[in-house]
């Protein structure tokens, strides 16, 4: 057992240095990204937060305050990223395409809509994998940015969430002037079918 133990550590402290696992790793986060739908992501980020909660709280005894601050600054990336791959998928539905475009636009335009949703829920996916291969140590230690400001990466994850919030309301009277009710594309991208 113990052989079998050392052989498991020698391979997580060396597997980035090997090409074969790389090429595995990134083909597997995006054929799961590829499959999940936004639910299963939104499920990912929730549990991210509640495993934050438990450890600045329980384990790390912060107030309230201070718990918050940490759960949002460990998940306000995978936040923008889910409003941003959200987004791309209301605004390139193709219920509300097919009223508003051509084929060949719309062709080029669910390319698109796949691209604004997979780089998105592969970064999620990725981060989910870091957090659950590295358990032990996610949970003891604290979020480096919680004595310092603001960064950058994190007030762009601010506007990003600002402006995707924005767009999904705007969606509300432009989806309903063109005949399609966007509560149902919520509901089809929300669903936790494969």
């Amino acid at each position: 057992m113990t052989h079998v133990l050392q052989s498991i550590r020698l391979f997580a402290h060396e597997h980035d240095d090997l090409p074969a696992f790389t090429a595995v790793y990134l083909v597997g986060t995006i054929l799961i990204a590829s499959l999940l739908s936004l639910g299963w992501f939104a499920i990912f980020i929730l549990v991210h937060m509640c495993l934050d909660t438990v450890k600045y709280r329980d384990l790390h005894g912060f107030s309230i305050k201070r718990t918050v601050k940490a759960v949002l600054l460990e998940n306000i990336s995978d936040i923008a990223l889910f409003l941003t791959a959200l987004t791309f998928a209301v605004y390139l539905h193709h219920t509300f395409l097919l009223a508003t475009m051509s084929g060949l636009l719309r062709s080029e335009l669910t390319i698109i809509r796949a691209l604004g949703m997979l780089i998105p829920e592969t970064s999620i996916v990725q981060h989910m994998f870091v957090v659950g291969l590295n358990f032990h140590e996610y949970l003891h230690s604290v979020h480096p940015d919680m004595t310092q400001p603001i960064t950058r990466m994190q007030r762009w994850s601010l506007v990003t969430i600002g402006l995707a919030t924005a767009f999904l309301i705007a969606a509300l009277p432009l989806f309903s002037h063109q005949g399609v009710s966007i509560l149902p594309i919520l509901e089809e991208e929300m669903t936790l079918a494969l």
